[in-house]
Order: C-alpha cells, then structure tokens, then sequence
C-alpha cells in the first residue's frame, strides 16, 4: 500500500488549479486539503494514512472547494491562510537575519578565544588578533541587531578603531592573550557593548554615531500613533458588523411581529450570513491581536525611549567639558546605553512587523469584504431594540435558572466535573485563559455556528482543563449537565466547517490540521513545480587522470631498465688541448702561425672494428644473465 503524504497531495492541488488559470499558494493548498472530509467515517482523510484512490479524492474535492465561489468557509480558510503565512515568512525573515548576524560574530569569538600565543609571541601575531577584535566590533557596533558583512564605510571604521583604541589599547593584548576562552568571550561581549555605547554618546552630540539609525526617526517612520488609531478605528467597524449580522441572523429565525415583509431572506442568505460572520470574527480576532501587540510595544518603547534619554543626559552631564574621565564611571553608562538602545530597537521592528501585518489585512479586505445584506438590513430596521437580541430570544416559559446551583471550586477540580468559577470564589480570576477563543460554545452549537462572544461576568465554567464563557445562563446551565456532550458537537461541528478549527484555536484536537503545524510544514519558500528535462551523457567516459608514462609491456620495462643501468656506468672526460674551444680565459691563449699548410687530393679511411654486446639467459632456462661482448671486423 502506498501512504501519500499531504506535502504530495497540496503539489498535485496547486499543479491542478494552476492548469485551470487559478494561481494558489502552497499554504492554503495543504490546508483546504487536509480539511476535507471523508464522509464514509465522519472524519478528515488526514487522519488516517491516504492512499492513492483517496489522494485524487481529496485533489478533486479540494479543487472543488477553492474554485467554487459559493462554497461558504473558502474566503476564511483564505484569509486565515494568507495572513498565517504572512506572519511566518515576517517571523522567517528576521529570524534569518539575526542568525546570519549571530553566526558570523560567533565565527569571529571562537577565533579570538581559541587564540594562544607565547609570551615571546611576535609583534605581526598579535597585530592579527587585534584586527580580528576590530573586526568583530565593525559586525557587531555597526548596527542595533549587528551585521553578517563587515561593512566599507570609511568613517565608521574610523570611528569604530579609535574607540577600540581609547577603550583597549594594543598593550593590553597580551594581558587578555592569558586569559581563559570563556573569559575572553566575557571580554569582548563587554567591549562591544563599551564602543556601541561611545558611538551612540556621539551621535548624541552630533560628533559620530554614521550609520547607526535613530530612535526617534524609526517611531516616525513607523507613525506608531496613527496606526493605533486605524487599527482602532477598524476594530470598531467590524465589531458593529458583527453584532449585525449576529442580529441578521437571529431576527431571521425569529422575525419580530407585526408589520408586512417586502422580502425576508432566503435560506441561503442566512447561510452566507453565518459564513461571512465567521469571516468577520476572524479578521476581527486578527485585528485585535495586531492592536494588543501595537499597544504593548508602543507602552514598552516609550519606557525604553525615556530610560535611553535619561542614560545619554546623565553621561552627557558626567562628562561635559573634561578632557578625560575615569573609566570606572563611564563605562559602565556606555554599556547600559547600548542594552537600553537594542532593548528599544527590538521594540521599533515588532512595530515594524505589526504595521506590515495590518498592510496584509488591507489588502485581503480589498479582495473580500461582505457587508450586510439588503433584505437583513431590513429586518434590523424594524426590531425595535436590537441590543441583547440574543439574549432575549429564549422562551420565557422556561424556568429561570439558578447559576448558584452550579458546584465551586471548593466542590471539584474541574477534571471530572465542570465548576463554576467567579469573582468570589477564584482569587486570579481576571487572569484565567479562555478557551475557544472566549466565544459561547452553547450558541455554537444549538444555533447552527452562530458564532457570539461569552459573558464572563456569569461565570467562568472550568471542565476537563479548559475554560468556557457563555452568552446566556441557560447556555451554562445545560453546558455544566452535559459538557461531553457539547465537546463532542464542537468536533463535529469543526468537521463540517473546518474554519472554526483556526478561530476557535483548538488545534490540539485536530493536529493533522492544524494551520500552524501547516505553515511550518510549508515553509521555506515556494513549492517546486514538476518539469520534464532532459540531459545528455557520453557513452564512454574519459578518465581526467591520465598518465602519459604508463608502459604495459614488461619486457619493454625490462629493456629500459637495462639501458639506465648500463648508462649509470658511462662516464665523460674532458681535456684542455691547443685547439680545444674549452678556454677559460681569453688572456693566457696564444694563437701562433702556422708552419706551412699544403692542399692534396689524397683521402685516406681506416675501417675500424665494431664491439656488439649481447645479454644471454634472459628467457628459457632460469640461469644467471651474462654479457657477451663480439668484435665484427668489417
């Protein structure tokens, strides 16, 4: 049997939707495919191993979903899909960065604390290990989260080295050359944090600092305070929205009385009411989180702005016009400068980050937005009072419930039994975690996923470690008599529209489908696309290493053998005669003139004799090898 994995299947998905004309993202591929369910056991196909025949069932019922704009859920599963992998590839980004920084400053302290030299070590050895230092200050003080590349500014090299120089002269090296490896990673931890700080006193008084950005300039850049204000201003125009649809749709169910209808909704309008009121919460949900992260790191950059001035007016008054200070004053401030200004700097990029994630959300709200639809808008124009609709929408015949008959605290652990915990009763009851994302799981489930935030000031019920708000006290009345009951129509519910699985963060239940567990899967960049290639290779490959000397022939080695060790024996004389063109000097030759000279017409020859030389017993017979020496007279 051969198990398909869901990477394969989300490939084959955008493989499929890119045939069509449709170009998806891989992230949003795996996670509409592992949501489909399969309908023979009542379950998504990714939690039990996916064979071939089901693969290209869930392909095709993917591909259905996506390319279907009718189809309710698609555009949640789209934006949770979109803005997940936006965070990631944010988070991704900047993890990157810091780590090709760390990584490059960490290659240069194993360097430096790894050194050892002698006593009598020479003066271009330790000159080498101070360029190193100077090397790791350039990566680590040329920027606020430090650098992978050292950099070719001119002036912050001047800077950087005559910083290094005042704080750590040259003489100094040997007395650290002695010190332990941990010690010297101390050391140069200290040093860095001494020179960004002088640099940043610099900039301070307009005297250096190249390069290095400001904090003030980075809080403009971002406009921290308009985004707030935009980020406030939207969340408080989808949670109107919401409540109007929440209001739709219960008026729908339930019309008010009285009064003729020009054109109530259809059926499917309240369906796509519900679907576009889970997309709403959704964005919702988002835009909240970015306005607590906003809010938060605009508190703590304010505090760490206001300590970082305080540091720089301080040290500015320590020092005012003096030629020189001691060093056991000043550079402990120069430390704490450069901790305050990175603390303040991490702040100014989660701001940074945040402000691209409302960017994303812009962007999806251009592509998809729903708003109210006419015939709803009409429904909520004749209810009289359309706050706390849902609440009184219970029968009054009903008995009015008791919420005090609900066990405490004191009665259970809220393991076995669900307990009711209040302001009374539950001393940290403001910082109690809600489950499900604070929404009623009651309404959840008996009105078809109409999705309402929960009351916590009727309680907070605690049951089999989580802890549920409700939006009505009949909700948690009947919750606390049947909690299993309602967990298992929450998981069934989750199956039908997988989109509740993100909103309501319970990824833990369904952990084959969890988005997060998806984006990290997908990560790294974009899916690679099949392609047919094809490549040329020779039928005889050629050996690169060929060696130009190698003989097969031993009998020939043999031979040349011989022939080297007969020439060894060979020697060349050499002598100085009258006519010999060996002179040594031009000084002690005497040229004399010749007697007399006479031409004849008689040539006279000699035939010498000619010496052969042979080796005997070199095959057949194995005998010592002899050489025999013939004379031919010719």
């Amino acid at each position: 049997m051969t198990v398909i994995t869901i990477q394969t299947i989300s490939k084959e998905l955008m493989l499929a939707c890119r045939q069509l004309g449709h170009v998806i993202p891989e992230t949003l591929a795996a996670l509409v495919a592992s949501t489909i369910i399969n309908a023979s056991i009542g379950s998504f196909y990714v939690e039990r191993p996916i064979e071939e025949a089901d693969a290209r069932v869930v392909v095709e019922e993917a591909a259905k979903r996506i390319l279907t704009s009718e189809k309710p859920g698609i555009a949640t599963l789209k934006l949770q899909a979109s803005y997940e992998n936006a965070f990631a590839e944010l988070d991704r980004s900047t993890k990157t960065q810091l780590d090709n920084a760390k990584s490059a400053e960490d290659r240069a302290v194993t360097w430096i604390s790894s050194f050892t030299a002698k006593f009598d070590e020479s003066f271009d050895t330790l000159t080498g290990l101070y360029k190193k230092i100077y090397q790791f200050l350039l990566l680590r003080c040329t920027s606020p989260q430090g650098m992978d590349k050292l950099t070719k500014d001119q002036n912050i090299e001047r800077e950087v080295a005559a910083a290094l120089e005042s704080v750590f002269p040259r003489v100094g090296l040997r007395a650290f050359v002695a010190l332990t490896g941990p010690e010297k990673t101390a050391q140069l931890q200290e040093l860095a944090g001494i020179v960004l700080g002088i640099r940043l006193f610099n900039q301070h008084q307009k005297k250096g600092g190249v390069g290095l950005p400001t904090l003030d300039s980075a809080v403009e850049r971002v406009n921290v305070q308009e985004l707030l204000e935009n980020v406030q201003k939207e969340v408080d125009e989808v949670t109107e929205l919401c409540k109007q649809y929440s209001n739709a749709i219960v008026a729908a169910k339930h019309p008010p009385s009285g009064g003729p209808w020009d054109r109530p909704p259809s059926d499917a309008e309240i369906e796509g009411n519900r679907s576009d009121l889970l997309y709403h919460r959704q964005y919702l949900c988002y835009l909240l989180n970015l306005q607590e992260d906003i809010s938060g790191s605009m508190e703590r950059l304010k505090n760490d702005q206001k300590a970082f001035v305080e540091e720089l007016t301080d040290l500015d008054a320590l020092v005012g016009g003096r030629v020189s200070v001691p060093k056991e004053h000043v550079y402990p401030r120069f430390d704490s400068i450069a901790r305050g200004y990175r603390t303040a700097w991490q702040e100014v990029k989660l701001l940074e980050a945040r402000a691209s994630l409302y960017g994303v959300l812009k962007d999806l709200r251009q592509q998809y937005f729903p708003q109210v639809p006419e015939a709803s808008r009409e429904i909520l124009s004749k209810i009289p009072k359309q706050e706390g609709l849902l609440l009184t929408e219970e029968d009054d015949t009903e008995e009015p419930v008791d919420l005090d008959a609900i066990p405490g605290p004191a009665n259970g652990d809220g393991m076995t039994t669900a307990i009711r915990l209040t302001v009374d009763n539950t001393p940290d009851f403001l910082q109690l975690p809600l489950d499900f994302q604070g929404f009623c799981i009651h309404t959840l489930v008996t009105q078809n996923r109409l999705l309402v935030p929960g009351n916590p000031a009727l309680g907070v019920v605690k049951y089999a470690g989580r802890y549920c708000v409700f939006a009505t006290e009949r909700g948690c009345s009947d919750f606390c008599t049947e909690p299993d009951r309602y967990f298992g129509s929450i998981r069934e519910v989750c199956y039908k529209h997988p989109e509740l699985i993100h909103l309501l963060r319970i990824h833990e239940d369904f952990p084959k489908s969890s988005l997060h567990s998806i984006v990290q899967m997908t990560s790294g960049g974009t899916a690679v696309m099949q392609a047919d290639a094809g490549t040329e290779t020779p039928l005889h490959f050629v050996e690169s290493n060929i060696d130009k000397t190698y003989e097969w022939n031993e009998w020939k080695m043999r031979r040349d053998a011989l022939h080297m060790a007969d020439i060894r024996r060979k020697t060349t004389s050499t002598t100085q005669t009258a006519l010999s063109h060996l002179r040594r000097e031009t000084e002690t030759q005497v040229y004399l003139p010749k007697d007399m000279a006479t031409n004849t017409t008689v040539s006279k020859g000699t035939n010498p004799p000619r010496f052969k030389k042979y080796h005997r017993f070199l095959r057949g017979e194995v005998q010592p090898m002899q050489v025999a020496e013939i004379k031919f007279d010719l």
